[in-house]
């Protein structure tokens, strides 16, 4: 099987993990995957979008991130949520995701591009702890980085990559929370 075909059929597996919309008890959350690909130097990339997750592959050569957390962020905005940004940094392939204040710091400094919104997440992790109908619970996410390279991660990898991993990750700090499947 080709790097192609094997790539294509990860992102498959992936877009078929996509959530269905759910309604929590603090308003209307619309839960979409947030997908996690590395990128051909050895940075990470993140999208909600299917269209863009295919182009990634295709395209640009990404490919799997190697073991990930499955996480979700909301389409829409719902009581105490704050926009969760991409950011690039300039004039390579590697990405970072950050809150809105973090995000504009960072564009304002110039070594980043800001390339939009992806989602909505609690910002404070105040947000009913219940599940949701779909099973999807709210969790932390945390930063780390390497190398100029950042991932999100769940706080059973970001322990394995800040202690065990070789080279190590510098732990950034926590980035937000999110939804994720129990046990991710």
């Amino acid at each position: 099987m080709s790097r192609r075909s094997i790539l294509l059929a990860t992102a498959a597996s992936l877009l078929a993990l996509t959530v269905s919309p759910a309604e929590a008890g603090t308003g209307s959350v619309q839960l979409v995957r947030l997908y996690e690909l590395a990128t051909p130097i050895g940075g990470y990339f993140y999208t909600t979008s299917e269209t863009e997750l295919d182009a990634a592959i295709r395209e640009h050569g990404f490919g799997p991130a190697g073991v990930q957390a499955a996480r979700y962020v909301s389409r829409t905005q719902f009581a105490g949520s704050t926009a969760l940004h991409r950011l690039r940094a300039v004039g390579r392939a590697s990405y970072l995701l950050a809150l809105p204040q973090e995000a504009a710091a960072l564009r304002d400094g110039g070594a980043f591009i800001d390339e939009g919104v992806l989602g909505f997440v609690d910002a404070d992790g105040k947000v009913d702890q219940n599940p949701l109908p779909t099973g999807e619970r709210l969790a932390t996410v945390w930063r780390i980085s390497r190398s100029g390279a950042w991932r999100a991660v769940n706080a059973r990898l970001m322990n394995h990559y800040t202690t065990d991993a070789t080279p190590r990750w510098n732990l950034d700090g926590v980035l937000t929370h999110a939804w994720a499947v129990d046990g991710a």
